[in-house]
C-alpha cells in the first residue's frame, strides 16, 4: 500500500542521514586527534627549544608535520574530495568546523614553533 511505501522510504531516508553524520562525526573526530597530536608535539618542540635541546626540538617538529600531513589528508580525501564530487552529504556541521579550525591553528603553531626554535637557537650561540 502506498502508505506503507513511503513510511519505508522515508525510514529509510532517515536511517541513510544518520549513517553519513555518524560517518562524518568519525572523520571529524579522525582529524582532531590527529591534529591534538601535531599541536602537542609543537608544545614538546617548544619546551625542547627553551631547555637547549635543539635536535629534540626539531624531531618533535618533524612529528608534528607528519600529524598535521595525516589530518590534513583526512580533510582533503574525506571531506573536500567527497563533497566536490557529491558523494559527502550534509559536510558541514560544527564538529567539522571545528576540526579545520584544529588542523589550521595547529599549522600555524608549527610555522610560529619553528621561527621560535630558531631564535633560540640562534640567541644561545651568541
Amino acid at each position: 500500500n502506498r502508505e506503507n511505501t513511503h513510511r519505508i522510504f522515508t525510514q529509510d531516508i532517515v536511517e541513510d542521514t544518520i549513517m553519513a553524520q555518524t560517518h562524518l562525526e568519525e572523520i571529524a573526530f579522525s582529524i582532531i586527534a590527529a591534529a591534538g597530536d601535531g599541536r602537542a608535539k609543537v608544545t614538546e618542540a617548544l619546551k625542547a627549544a627553551r631547555a637547549g635541546s635543539y635536535g629534540q626540538a626539531r624531531g618533535a617538529l618533524k612529528d608534528a608535520d607528519a600529524q598535521f600531513l595525516k589530518a590534513h589528508q583526512l580533510q582533503t580525501d574525506e571531506l573536500l574530495k567527497k563533497e566536490a564530487d557529491g558523494t559527502l552529504k550534509d559536510p558541514f556541521n560544527v564538529l567539522v568546523a571545528h576540526a579545520q579550525d584544529y588542523v589550521m591553528t595547529g599549522m600555524a603553531m608549527k610555522e610560529m614553533a619553528e621561527e621560535i626554535v630558531n631564535l633560540y637557537e640562534k640567541v644561545a650561540a651568541k
